[in-house]
């Protein structure tokens, strides 16, 4: 979610520019100014008045004349020593040149000012205290944090992925008085980022006093779990930090590393400041010291342990994407990293990244064990300490493929910065061509090597989606497998047998390998992930058996050619396997693959959830900007539909020559939605009735199903004015609404913690890494319980954005390339949240998958890859009881998200059935206005741009605007009703919380 800086809400363009004379705020302005003026003009004229009113004595006459006649230094003097009456003359004659302009140059100035700080209030009130909500600091929410920091650590420990174990060299005996001594090399180990930039942002060193969070630090976590660290590495990285680079030293020192990242200035988070930009080269490492009695810090090293850990660090954040050089390694991380391999018998690799990197490096023999733990958040280096000794056996698995060139997939022609490019011709707006249609992540990488000879997959990848070590070794096998045509249901019994020496936990992944007929237009890809399940913990010798099932309907196609989902006739393959690429070994016997034949296709016409029939919704998006239609990449042409972002075609038109491709409302919808006008009396329902006496509370709606008839009495009691409040006011709450008996609630930003101040929990990449839905819903309570606790009702999370490319700056936040991993994640986390009563607005919706240029940037996309990638997400998580999402700030086609009625009613509300509130994503720009967005279903706008209010919507179509606000307005007290935004005392003692007050 956005939430700008100061600075720049006063320098958006789009604020200045986007007004237009209807704009209410602005007359009101125009107003203001004549007044001032008026104002301005009366005043100057009486102090003229009150002055020739003024009585003088005859001394002070000649005080005066004398005054007029003295030279600028007398008059100075005289100015000094003057009294009474003859002293307010001289002061007034002194300042009439300069009274006018100056007073008028502050009108005009404060002028200005008001648009802008309608925009801005709740940014400027957030950066003086810290907060725009209301946050409860209690001995209840204290209980619940702690309960929080246990999870965070259950959490890392179930997604830390091990990446590479050469000779088993991991875990280390920290009872063996050599293995337990480690040297921690570089700054990144010493200055980790617990969380990322933006809304993932949360405390880690204790600056709010009344609620402090502090992230342990990995030395601090290894040295409880029985380590020992070479403190004269330790001290030459603080006083190298503390210096800002300049002192080489392994002096003691106590400066307290701090590498928050702060992207905006939020007082409760310590200032940004970034590891590996004090990462010193070898030379420091091979430099004589006179307190290690003249040895080179390396040679003290190596005489305190043969074992090196190195740390690589790197961050994300909203509002900025990867660039190729943070998906590498730096001059000075070579180096060092050369050094240790020379150097040290045993080379430990931590990965504290926010998804995928260039990792080639890890593959030098030299280098013994490499472990990616993410972001792992305010106690999660527990976990770490706790791979790393043994304590805790590895079972995370990679949900992302990882290349070794970053920039080897299609994404890559048209993602970010470097090669979003603007439109020509009709429109000068960012725009996105998603031109590799359904082939994202390991879609394209395992597809590609399947149908062309020439392309060699162990070339191009690197780790495979679905990959992850252990200590120990499983061996799986399918021991049952059943198809049920009349039910469309495929069931797989899978035995997972621990077949070495440590006790863990194993991934089951189950995938499809559907037929492909190119005539038919369906893209598929060669293997799709259709379930998955984590073990429980396996004994050394001991066998356990799970149960997978799935339904036809989740493993069919889009056909746009028929625009429904369809599975079509032929042979298909379901295999258990360590990851996409490999089959699962077994040594029993069994085979790891099963079969099902399909004489005839199956097709699914309406949607399972509704009834309703399916269509086509997103033409419009699937043809792209210009005349002729965009061509996606085909695994029919790999290499002739393969576009570098030369080739990719920039030239934007208002409609086809055919008049098949119109924009809907030009380019008024990207720069200035406010400027859209509609008719009135479009509707054919009744005016609502209002003010209405029914005796109902929104409480006695608690848990209400939807068709209950008394909201129908509720909605009646309320105002029209109620009505535009609960629309307008969602700026981080849902308005206090006195004729139905609504509280006001909070809601709160963002996937990492309950409020900035909160416990951050680990990134949503390494909830996803742990392949366990528990874990999901552990995110989830943990942050619900810790939330409620503080007042919590709504909170800005789950992300559910694919992760289109590694270059995703916001990846962190987001859960996978995949969106079964993705849904069910996010499904599972809400319902962890809505025990304590707190629902969940899963963002962005949809295709926000890039920062650059984020706010209007058109996204073009295939209908097959909108709803199997980057919607089917979102569905998973609709139909496992998610009561929020957050529309994006982009555009799919030339329609914002919030305003695309094909997007916020035909697919969420009567395709997927969802009942529950769409809010906005911040309002920076009045192309988010709300007599567009509640014609779509959007029903909440977060902060208030004055072009955005609902007043503009009720003043220009009274009837219409009415009956839509009234719906919206349903749409929020549902979700509010399903929260502890009715709780009494006794609903939060059932959880075992008291209720904040």
């Amino acid at each position: 979610m956005l939430n700008l800086t100061i600075f720049e809400s006063l320098w958006d363009k789009e604020i200045f520019g986007g007004y237009s004379l209807s704009s209410f705020d602005w007359w009101v302005d125009l107003i203001v100014l004549g007044i001032a003026i008026v104002l301005i003009g009366g005043l100057y004229f009486v102090l003229v008045w009150l002055l020739g009113k003024m009585r003088f004595s005859e001394e002070d006459k000649v005080a005066y004349s004398n005054y007029k006649l003295a030279s600028r230094e007398e008059k100075k003097e005289q100015a000094k020593a003057a009294k009474g009456p003859v002293k307010n003359v001289i002061t007034w004659h002194r300042m009439k040149p300069w009274f006018i302009p100056v007073v008028s140059f502050v009108l005009v100035i404060a002028l200005l000012a008001t648009p802008v700080l309608h925009t801005t209030w709740d940014i400027l009130m957030t950066t003086l205290s810290g907060s725009a909500v209301t946050i409860y600091n209690t001995p209840s929410s204290m209980e619940a944090a702690g309960d929080a920091e246990e999870n965070v650590v259950t959490i890392e420990e179930e997604g830390i992925v091990l990446l590479k174990n050469t000779h088993e060299s991991l875990p280390l005996d920290v009872k063996d008085s050599e293995q337990k001594k480690i040297n921690i090399f570089g700054s990144c180990a010493f200055g980790l980022f617990y969380g990322n930039g933006g809304s993932g942002s949360f405390q880690t060193d204790g600056r709010v006093k009344e609620f402090p969070r502090t992230a342990v630090k990995l030395e601090v976590a290894m040295e409880e779990e029985g380590f020992e660290i070479n403190e004269n590495i330790f001290n030459m990285i603080k006083n190298y930090y503390s210096s800002n680079r300049r002192t080489i030293s392994v002096a003691p020192s106590d400066y307290d590393i701090q590498c928050g990242f702060n992207k905006y200035s939020y007082p409760e988070i310590v200032p940004s400041k970034a590891p590996y930009d004090y990462e010193p080269g070898v030379d420091a490492y091979n430099t004589p010291f006179a307190e290690l009695g003249g040895k080179t810090l390396l040679e003290d090293a190596k005489e305190f342990s043969d074992t090196a850990l190195f740390c690589i660090t790197r961050r994300g954040s909203e509002d900025e994407d990867m660039r190729l050089s943070d998906l590498q390694l730096k001059a000075n991380e070579i180096a060092v990293i050369d050094m240790l391999e020379e150097e040290f018998e045993n080379v430990i690799i931590l990965l504290n990244v926010p998804t995928v990197i260039e990792a080639a490096f890890l593959e030098d023999s030299e280098i013994d064990s490499a472990i990616y733990m993410g972001h792992p958040g305010l106690t999660g280096t527990r976990a770490v300490a706790r791979v790393l000794n043994g304590k805790v056996n590895p079972s995370g698995h990679l949900v992302d493929t990882w290349p070794y060139d970053v920039t080897s997939a299609q994404s890559y022609q048209n993602f970010g910065n470097d090669t979003t490019l603007t439109h020509t011709g009709a429109s000068t707006a960012a725009f996105t061509n998603y031109l590799e249609n359904i082939y994202v992540g390991y879609r394209y990488y395992v597809t590609r090597a399947m149908v062309e000879e020439d392309f060699d997959y162990d070339e191009y990848v690197q780790y495979s989606f679905g990959y992850g070590l252990s200590y120990t070794q499983f061996d799986k096998s399918i021991v049952d497998f059943k198809v049920d045509k009349e039910k469309q249901t495929v069931t797989i019994g899978v035995e997972v047998k621990n077949v070495g020496e440590a006790a863990g936990k194993d991934v089951i992944e189950i995938y499809t390998h559907a037929p492909y007929d190119k005539n038919s237009g369906i893209e598929k890809s060669w293997f799709s992930l259709s379930a998955f399940l984590k073990t429980d913990v396996i004994e050394p010798g001991a066998s356990a058996a799970y149960e997978l099932e799935f339904t036809f309907r989740e493993i069919a196609s889009w056909s746009t050619k028929k625009g429904y989902y369809i599975l079509e006739k032929g042979d298909y393959e379901f295999s258990l396997r360590e990851d996409v690429w490999h089959l699962a070994t077994t040594s029993t016997g069994r085979s790891n693959t099963k079969e099902m034949t399909l004489d005839a296709d199956v097709e699914f016409k309406t949607s399972y959830q509704t009834g309703k029939q399916y269509e086509n919704i997103f033409q419009d998006v699937e043809h792209g900007a210009g005349y002729e239609p965009i061509e996606y990449l085909s695994r029919a042409d790999f290499k002739g539909t393969f576009k570098t972002k030369n080739e990719i075609d920039r030239t934007a038109v208002l409609e086809n020559s055919d008049g098949e491709n119109n924009f809907p409302g030009g380019t008024s919808n990207q720069t200035g939605g406010q400027t859209f006008s509609f008719a009135d009396n479009q509707i054919e329902e009744d005016y609502p009735t209002m003010n209405e006496d029914n005796g109902l509370v929104l409480a006695d709606l608690k848990d209400a199903e939807w068709e209950d008839p008394n909201w129908d009495k509720l909605l009646d009691q309320m105002s029209l004015t109620d009505l535009q409040n609960i629309v307008d006011q969602g700026s981080f709450k849902t308005a206090k609404i006195d004729s139905i008996g609504k509280a006001e609630a909070t809601d709160y930003d963002g996937p990492g913690a309950a409020f900035h101040s909160g416990t951050g929990h680990p990134s949503e990449v390494i909830v996803a890494c742990s392949w366990n839905a528990d874990i999901g819903k552990i995110m989830g309570e943990s942050i619900g319980k810790e939330g409620a606790s503080r007042g919590l009702t709504g909170w800005y999370a789950p992300g559910i954005n694919t992760h289109r490319s590694p270059f995703g700056g916001r990846n962190f936040e987001y859960y996978s390339e995949d969106p079964l991993i993705a849904g069910i994640m996010a499904g599972s986390t809400a319902q962890g949240a809505l025990k304590y009563g707190v629902y969940t607005y899963a963002k962005h919706f949809i295709c926000n998958e890039q920062e650059a240029r984020r706010a209007g940037v058109m996204v073009w996309c295939s209908e097959q890859a909108m709803r199997e990638i980057y919607a089917r997400g979102f569905e998973i998580y609709c139909d496992m009881g998610g009561l929020g999402i957050m529309s994006s700030f982009n555009c799919i086609g030339s329609w914002w998200t919030g305003g695309s009625e094909a997007l916020l009613t035909t697919l969420l509300r009567e395709e997927w059935g969802f009942h529950g509130v769409v809010v906005t994503d911040y309002v920076s720009s009045p192309y988010m206005a709300v007599n567009i967005g509640i014609r779509a279903g959007n029903d909440l706008w977060l902060n208030r741009n004055p072009s955005c209010h609902a007043a503009h919507a009720t003043n220009q179509t009274p009837h219409d605007a009415a009956i839509l606000l009234r719906r919206s307005a349903k749409n929020v007290l549902y979700a509010c009703a399903h929260s502890n935004n009715v709780w009494t005392e006794a609903d939060y003692e059932a959880v075992g919380l008291i209720k904040p007050n």
